[in-house]
């Protein structure tokens, strides 16, 4: 469907949990609150959303966390969404840590792709910004993700300490596309916001030659608004996801699903609707009855989707909770 301001919005992300067997710092410290567990949605409340979702056009989904796979019934998930009439493309954010151990079950379950977060390929930086010792079982995951016949892209946050140039060599090696992303000022990522992603292009463009944008079929990698260049010196394109320093609010075409089942239009405002509290309710006689109120709540809040975020005026943002905690 479309929103106010006429954009077509056919991408949901999914928050599945906020557990994670990491604690990177500038999204979930070890003193952060957790959602009681109970508070959670159940796998049959999130195939509900998905289906009333399915029926007003959004088609493209994401799992996110958290780390989805600490999540016992995260496969089984996967397999019953790709299973809903009219999703088309299913994805998911990890950090690989597990992916050696169920990537080729994911892959039979119908997942489409991978987004692997990896931050540095430096054992003692990845134990200083995760709090744990498990780069290997990351790159692990990498590799059987890959063998496993998923796509896979890495997501490299562009923190303070950022050393672009081995993930690049990284990613090259195994002909991963790279990807970027600006810290968004939110829970703690306002204390690790790095430079900006264009001094970022410019760093790399000494090292691997002049930047050549490129244009791409949204579908050939991701349905995010990543901007993507190649390098002379890099088999795979770099991807750069600005949100901070090249609004791309104009062409937003998403909604997040929190694990609580808040339905939020945009990271900047704690706006939104609970879709739990629609679920949880027994003013509905039947699941036909149900699904229609779900739809019209979020066609409601689709409608009241914000024109642009405000993360350049930080007094501004509403809001308040962890990256963890709204799902990444």
């Amino acid at each position: 469907m479309k929103d106010s301001f006429g954009r077509i919005i056919d991408y949901m992300r999914i928050s599945v949990t906020e557990c994670c067997n990491l604690h990177c710092n500038y999204c979930m410290p070890r003193n952060i609150k957790m959602t009681p567990a109970s508070d959670i949605l159940t796998l049959q409340e999130i195939l509900d959303i998905v289906k009333a979702a399915s029926v007003i056009g959004i088609n493209k989904f994401r799992i996110t966390g958290g780390e989805p796979l600490v999540r016992s019934d995260c496969v089984e998930l996967v397999r019953m969404i790709k299973e809903i009439p009219g999703v088309t493309e299913l994805g998911m954010t990890t950090n690989a840590t597990l992916l050696k151990k169920y990537a080729k079950a994911l892959k039979k379950a119908g997942l489409d792709s991978v987004n692997v977060s990896l931050d540095t390929l430096d054992g003692f930086v990845f134990k200083k910004i995760t709090g744990n010792a498990m780069l290997f079982d990351v790159l692990a995951g990498i590799k059987a993700a890959k063998e496993a016949g998923l796509n896979v892209k890495i997501n490299t946050v562009n923190h303070k300490r950022l050393d672009a140039f081995p993930i690049l060599e990284y990613g090259n090696r195994l002909n991963i596309p790279v990807r970027f992303i600006e810290i968004m000022p939110i829970g703690n990522g306002i204390k690790y916001m790095g430079n900006s992603n264009e001094e970022l292009l410019r760093n790399i463009e000494e090292k691997y030659g002049p930047a050549i944008a490129i244009k791409t079929e949204k579908k050939e990698y991701g349905n995010g608004p990543a901007s993507y260049y190649r390098f002379s010196k890099l088999n795979e394109p770099v991807g750069f996801i600005s949100a901070i320093h090249n609004r791309f609010c104009k062409d937003c075409n998403r909604v997040r699903l929190t694990s609580n089942g808040q339905l939020k239009l945009c990271l900047c405002y704690e706006d939104g609707v609970d879709l739990k509290k629609i679920l949880r309710s027994n003013s509905y006689n039947d699941s036909i009855e149900l699904q229609k109120e779900i739809i019209s709540a979020m066609e409601k809040a689709i409608m009241n989707k914000p024109r642009q975020h405000c993360f350049e005026n930080i007094e501004n943002i509403t809001e308040k909770h962890l990256m963890a905690n709204i799902g990444g």
